[in-house]
């Protein structure tokens, strides 16, 4: 279906977005917690399961890359730089916490960023599950039948409540209750490659894809009214601000498209803008309503550093995944662990064009009753090319796009058969109350991609009959709490390119890789977090400039929270 008109509407509702935000009357509680709902009188809603666009990746060539492709960038390649291939940022996250709170619990609102019990940094869930999916969970959860212990655990933690404001809150002297809050982070990086600058870009590794030097990732301001977990009627709304390197990793096709330098630090992009309500009708959860642009529900890892367990992120978030959608989406919480998601979009990582056609995104997340296991699915689904072929020189195409610069800025007789569909499941299951394991699996498949098969010249993808692509991947985390201030983390993944259109290489291969890292917070609002990760291709040389099969890189970064 067609919205002719679909360029005001959004325009329209992000000035009144604006408005509201500073004007509206305070329904929520502010909760400190980065990214989820703010809490209510009422016990937190047991978290469920549930998961955004990725760094450069792009073909040996200067053709596509995912939105941002480092080596075409510090290359200095005249061609395309694909939606960032070398890496999309893992946010470190809290200890793993239970999926939900039992009666008694810490509220949110007792938590600061990050700390157990906040669900934007309970890496135990999905990411449709957490502050940052785009399903952010906002029902009120049914009142559970509270005993003498729970009764005495929540009077311990009334006692023991702090001043749970986050920095900026403070400086602005901005009360607990006002109805909405500011908050945000900084996060810096460094990562070493053992054959350096020979490189170019630490290919696969994002978003840190730059070899043996500092980067500036995300330095992140939020300005949110979060909706109020009762059984009446509110409305919410949420900008968020990136600046830093990677800007170019959560990339959207349409904005500031030739502002910035790809590479550079100095960059923007408003990561989110959305308005939002709470209708308390169908069950006692309610319905959730929210419009705009919203990081999606696939997958686990999300584009925030704080929601993430590690600095880097997996292939399968990066090339495999989007980032963001631009459109509506609904939950319905049919149940305290029970959550049904649907909504259309106008495709992946992209801003508003009245001339693209809407696809669907929806799924599921459901919690176990002892809330030791959970398990989220998502189906993406919708054409993905465009309906003009892009600019030849343009500095970012996004993932999945091929650069054949014979065709550019021509009509796409074939937009409307380019559907691609994805798949993911999540499974979460916390074995023990320091161990947590996750498991995700993804299948991709998009059709009649232009350029895709072609022959190569000079460098240079030639025209060619479209052609069907596929991707798959599984992803496994362990997540191990040794104390409230050390987590460790070992990631492991195999992802499947059949064709190369994903990771910009345009040749099929199977690329793997082992992460072992740390969460180390020495105070609630400082994380560091390091690293070791080997990357290798079954098939082709993928690293060092193509001369290699293998690459091991060192890294860590600091985050400060506000």
């Amino acid at each position: 279906m067609r919205i002719p008109h679909a360029d005001g509407l959004f325009k329209g509702a992000l000035i009144a977005l604006l408005l509201m935000i500073f004007t509206g009357p305070a329904h929520a509680q502010v909760s400190p917690t980065v990214g989820s709902n703010a809490a209510s009188d009422t016990p937190a809603k047991p978290a469920s399961s549930g998961a955004w666009t990725k760094y450069y990746g792009g073909p040996r060539t200067e053709a596509s890359l995912r939105t941002a492709r480092p080596d075409a960038v510090i290359a200095a390649a005249p061609g395309a730089v694909r939606r960032v291939q070398s890496g999309a940022a893992d946010a470190a996250a809290q200890p793993p916490a239970p999926t939900a709170q039992p009666p008694g619990a810490v509220p949110p609102t007792a938590i600061e960023p990050g700390q157990p019990g906040s669900n934007a940094s309970d890496l135990s869930l999905p990411a449709s599950e957490r502050g940052f999916g785009g399903g952010e969970p906002t029902e009120s959860a049914a009142a559970a039948e509270e005993t003498k212990a729970a009764a005495a655990e929540e009077t311990k933690a009334e006692e023991e409540k702090k001043d749970a404001r986050g920095l900026l809150m403070k400086a602005f002297d901005v009360p607990e209750d006002a109805g909405w809050r500011i908050f945000g982070w900084i996060q810096n990086s460094f990562t070493g490659n053992g054959d350096g600058y020979h490189s170019g870009i630490n290919f696969g590794v994002n978003p840190d894809f730059k070899p043996d030097q500092w980067m500036g990732n995300q330095y992140y301001l939020v300005f949110e009214k979060p909706l109020k977990q009762n059984d009446t009627f509110n409305w919410g709304a949420r900008i968020d601000n990136l600046f830093g390197n990677d800007w170019q990793f959560n990339y959207m096709q349409g904005f500031l498209n030739r502002v910035f330098t790809p590479g550079d630090f100095t960059g923007y992009d408003m990561a989110q803008f959305y308005l939002e309500a709470h209708l308390p009708i169908l069950t006692n959860g309610g319905f959730d309503v929210k419009a705009g642009r919203w990081y999606t529900l696939a997958g686990y890892e999300v584009v925030p550093a704080i929601g993430r367990p590690l600095l880097s992120v997996p292939y399968m978030f990066n090339y495999g995944q989007p980032f963001t959608h631009m459109g509506v989406v609904t939950t319905w919480h049919v149940t305290d662990k029970f959550n049904l998601y649907n909504g259309t979009i106008n495709g992946w990582d992209r801003f508003i064009d009245e001339r693209y056609k809407w696809g669907y995104i929806g799924g599921f997340s459901w919690t176990s009753k002892d809330e030791k296991t959970s398990l989220a699915f998502t189906c993406v689904w919708g054409p993905n090319q465009f309906p003009s072929q892009l600019p030849a020189n343009q500095p970012i195409y996004p993932t999945g796009y091929v650069n054949v610069p014979s065709i550019a800025g021509l009509r796409n007789p074939g937009y409307a058969r380019n559907d691609r569909t994805l798949f993911t499941w999540v499974l979460t299951h916390k074995w023990n109350e320091k161990l947590t394991e996750v498991i995700e699996t993804d299948q991709g498949m998009e059709r009649a991609i232009p350029g895709l098969g072609a022959p190569i010249v000079n460098g240079v993808p030639q025209n060619g009959t479209p052609k069907y692509d596929t991707w798959y991947s599984f992803g496994n985390w362990f997540l191990y709490n040794f104390n409230d201030k050390l987590m460790g983390v070992w990631r492991s993944e195999v992802f499947w390119d059949t064709n190369g259109a994903r990771t910009g290489k345009l040749v099929g291969d199977t690329y793997y890789e082992q992460t072992i890292g740390a969460q180390i917070k020495p105070y609630p609002w400082l994380w560091i977090r390091p690293e070791a990760r080997y990357d290798w291709s079954q098939f082709h040389p993928a690293y060092a400039n193509d001369t290699r099969k293998s690459q091991l890189t060192l890294a860590f970064d600091v985050i400060i929270l506000f």
